[in-house]
């Protein structure tokens, strides 16, 4: 059956054969005055010349990427203590301290952005769309997809296609992996702990 589009972000769902599973987050800082909006599953990088993360934008061949965001904890205009899976992007009272997930050994479950990622693109790396927008409704998911026409063999994309969805290991929507809005899992290419480059 045809799949539907679908864009949830970056789902953490397992470790690379060989990996040693670690289900800790790590924490980073969101500056208090950064008025850009931060979805669970948004890949981030770290900000140059500062100890702060941002939402890594544009079609994600880039500077080496930090994690995926998982939530933020901080002090709001009002003086209340704020715990959410998102991040505003509206001026707050305190910096925030966001959960990521950087383990360099992390899968993630994708969508497509559009035409289907084929099993011929297993071993390659991929980058990123923003997709349509983050949403705030149900958890305040990442609209972000791995983006098919970034497709390379190239060191710089952020992410390497692990495996496909498909009939064999899951059911429903996303396992059809001749139709478009195809799911994929990926791991890290081109992150902080996988990049032989210092990140400034």
């Amino acid at each position: 059956m045809a799949n539907t589009q679908s864009q949830f972000g970056f789902q953490h769902v397992g470790w690379i054969s060989g990996s040693a599973p670690d289900a800790q987050y790590a924490t980073r800082q969101i500056q208090s005055s950064y008025a850009t909006a931060i979805y669970f599953g948004d890949p981030v990088i770290k900000s140059a010349s500062s100890p702060y993360i941002s939402v890594a934008l544009g079609t994600g061949n880039l500077t080496a990427i930090e994690g995926i965001f998982y939530g933020c904890e901080y002090i709001d205009t009002n003086g209340n203590y704020v715990f959410t899976p998102w991040w505003p992007g509206v001026a707050q009272r305190s910096d925030a301290k966001a959960k990521i997930i950087n383990a360099p050994g992390a899968l993630f479950k994708a969508a497509a952005l559009l035409t289907a990622v084929p099993s011929s693109a297993i071993g390659q790396n991929i980058g990123f769309s923003t997709g349509a927008g983050g949403t705030t409704r149900g958890g305040g998911f990442s609209t972000y997809v791995v983006d098919q026409g970034t497709l390379t063999t190239g060191p710089t994309a952020p992410f390497q296609v692990y495996a496909l969805l498909d009939a064999s290991s899951a059911v429903g929507n996303g396992t059809d992996t001749t139709t478009s809005y195809n799911w994929v899992v990926v791991t890290f290419n081109n992150q902080r702990f996988r990049t032989t480059t210092g990140v400034a």
